[in-house]
């Protein structure tokens, strides 16, 4: 019950908050407040801080240990349902953590630019450019095409009644 009601949780911010899984067409200087989105519940309130200063290493470890805690859940999932219902409760969560290490990468690179636009005086553009940050927002484009696929498939009708069937099963 605890790893639906996680997943739920996840669902939930998710759908409060469409924008955030919009593609980045551009160099995204709002990532921080994606982030912020993305963890703006109680269960995740404890790595919120990380994006503000991405570089702190204690903010860093417990955001490391936070990010290890899903894959606990990713695979408790596979324990506790079956069949195709553990893959799939599994692969939201885990394309959930994806996209917030991405986020977290992406804000180390724009963090990175800033510094360097103000040490070399290079303008965004030519920062992005030396840094490569269209590879980083192409991986964060692709942590959320995947977490787009994923929460369709788990919010899927057909997904949410194997889910509740599993759980009332359980809880006989």
């Amino acid at each position: 019950m605890q790893i639906f009601l996680f997943a739920d949780s996840l669902v939930s911010l998710l759908r409060e908050t469409p924008a955030v899984l919009n593609e980045k067409d551009d160099i995204e200087m709002a990532n921080d407040f994606d982030f912020l989105l993305l963890t703006n519940n109680a269960g995740l309130s404890s790595i919120t801080p990380v994006i503000k200063d991405a570089k702190d290493s204690d903010k860093h470890q417990a955001f490391l240990k936070e990010l290890e805690s899903f894959k606990g859940r990713e695979q408790t999932a596979k324990f506790v349902f079956k069949n195709s219902t553990a893959d799939i409760v599994s692969n939201f969560i885990c394309s959930y953590r994806e996209l917030l290490f991405s986020t977290y990468q992406y804000q180390i690179l724009l963090d990175n630019m800033l510094d360097s636009s103000k040490r070399f005086g290079w303008d965004k553009e030519e920062a992005a450019q030396k840094l490569h940050e269209n590879t980083y927002r192409a991986a964060l484009n692709k942590r959320i095409k995947v977490l787009q696929q994923n929460l369709h498939v788990y919010g899927s009708d057909y997904a949410q009644s194997r889910i509740r069937g599993q759980i009332n099963l359980a809880s006989i």
